[in-house]
């Protein structure tokens, strides 16, 4: 609706509009029922399937049960105050809000004779139970993960951060989907400049629905190239990730009917850590983090360096002479390569899109298909194989999905290099990748931070899983409010109480 709309007075108007502009009668799923409160004509609007009829019973029951002599003048405001005992309840006067909100589950309350209509929320959504997260899985820790409500989402992440400042702004996005959006931050911590940011880019957000939830929002709040294959966001499907990320200064944006939540700004660094680190002792956990980078690592080189090394034996010294076949066969071994990332491929994406049942049969039978199989009929060597193996359990072990497939691409074009100029092509392209990781921002921040720009305590951090008493200051890129995670009010006390000690010992 462009107009603006008042309610009337008389009921039939509101009544006639609603019916038309909804098309009840049409669609089955918009409710409307007729009531009398006193001797006045009342009516209610809903949408079936997304509310609570026992609570609605109970509104209704509470509504209608008024004498007439109670009822003469301000009959809606004596309801509202008197009779409309559920919780969230309000006010409403404006056509366009009505429908917004009734199209979002609440319930149209109007009395004839009166300019403003109640609207109560009593919606029930379809809705999935909290369950442990399929992608971010932990040997230790909560098993609890968002789920495509964000009334339970927002919930989640207040059970963790029962803080005042903890800020939850909604934004209606789609001019027919009209989905919510939660904006959310700490208010005293998270950089004000990077709040209203992400505030306007969503509020200049144009378009009639985003069907796609998250995914679309991040297109269109971006900045930058949306050629860049990078992530220039973190998704998280944990509350306690959330948590941690707003407690250092971050935005997180929650999108209904997505369990995944966006966390912006972000660097390199936050696409390989992963939340078992802080489940494990120190040493244990920085242990793993690096395991893991270095795997991140090789799924990008060990493939493309290996053909560049094999291609050009006159540079590999004596202890690495025995690298690659003697016999390459048939099919050139750059060309191997490639048919083995793309078998893969097939097979990850067929693992995705089949029943869990028919999956593991899925993983031998592409065990098989590019493994035994493939080298006995002599498609591919077995070198090729073993390279192309680690490369992808690199990738596997990689915490954002997003970034793993930014990897698998990057590996793919710099064996293309290899196979079309050899040592100087690896080099070049590994060239290109670091001038790409080197020129993109996140939200105006570097995303080799804090590598480049050099920060010495940061890098120590992000290489490291350091013990948690140690890490105070927040990270100084996202130039938050609150430098250090230290309770200010308890420090001056403490430094009180020290030294009136000192005092009386004196």
């Amino acid at each position: 609706m462009t107009d603006e709309r008042k309610i009337e007075k008389d009921i039939d108007d509101n009544i006639n509009y609603i019916k038309d502009y909804l098309g009840v009668g049409e669609t089955f799923d918009v409710v409307f029922r007729e009531f009398r409160v006193g001797r006045k004509r009342a009516a209610s609007f809903s949408i079936n399937g997304m509310t609570n009829d026992v609570v609605l019973s109970n509104v209704f029951e509470e509504l209608t049960v008024y004498n007439q002599e109670d009822l003469t003048i301000n009959t809606m405001q004596k309801l509202f105050y008197s009779r409309a005992t559920h919780s969230q309840a309000k006010l409403v006067e404006n056509m366009n809000d009505a429908i917004t909100s009734l199209l979002s589950g609440e319930l149209l309350f109007f009395v004839d004779g009166e300019s403003q209509v109640l609207v109560l929320d009593a919606r029930s959504y379809p809705v999935r139970a909290p369950a442990e997260s399929n992608i971010e899985k932990v040997t230790r820790g909560s098993r609890d993960s968002f789920v495509e409500t964000i009334v339970f989402n927002t919930a989640l992440i207040r059970r963790r951060l029962r803080d005042p400042n903890l800020r939850f702004e909604i934004v209606k996005v789609g001019t027919r989907s009209q989905c919510d959006i939660a904006v959310c931050y700490i208010k005293d911590i998270t950089n004000p400049d990077l709040v209203e940011t992400v505030k306007k880019r969503i509020n200049n957000i144009n378009i009639d629905g985003i069907p796609m939830a998250e995914k679309a929002i991040e297109e269109y709040i971006v900045g930058g190239s949306k050629w860049n294959p990078l992530p220039m966001v973190r998704y998280t499907e944990r509350p306690d990730v959330a948590a941690v990320h707003l407690l250092e200064g971050h935005v997180c944006i929650i999108v209904d009917t997505s369990p995944n939540i966006m966390i912006l700004p972000t660097t390199f660094w936050h696409h390989v850590q992963h939340v078992e680190e802080y489940h494990q002792n120190v040493v244990v956990g920085s242990y793993l983090r690096i395991v893991r980078l270095a795997g991140v690592m090789l799924s990008l080189i060990l493939p493309p360096l290996w053909l560049a090394m094999v291609l050009n034996r006159q540079l590999l010294p004596e202890s690495l002479a025995f690298l690659g076949p003697r016999d390459p066969g048939i099919i050139p071994l750059g060309l191997q390569f490639i048919l083995a990332e793309f078998g893969i491929e097939l097979v990850r994406m067929a693992t995705v899109h089949v029943p869990t049942a028919q999956s593991t049969s899925l993983g031998f039978i592409g065990a098989f298909m590019l493994g035994d199989f493939a080298t006995k009929v002599g498609l591919f060597g077995n070198e090729i194989i073993f390279y192309t193996a680690v490369a992808a359990v690199g990738a596997f072990a990689t915490p954002s999905m997003e970034f793993a497939m930014a990897m698998r691409l990057f590996r793919a074009v710099l064996i293309v290099l290899v196979m079309l100029f050899k040592l100087p092509g690896f080099i070049g392209g590994l060239a290109a990748v670091f001038l790409l990781l080197l020129s993109s921002r996140s939200f105006g921040v570097p995303y080799l931070w804090p590598a480049l720009p050099f920060n010495f305590s940061a890098m120590k951090d992000v290489l490291l899983r350091l013990p948690i008493p140690n890490k105070i200051l927040r990270p100084a890129v996202l130039k938050p409010q609150d430098n250090d995670r230290l309770d200010s009010a308890g420090v001056k006390e403490n430094s009180q109480t020290n030294n009136k000690g000192k005092k009386k010992e004196k």
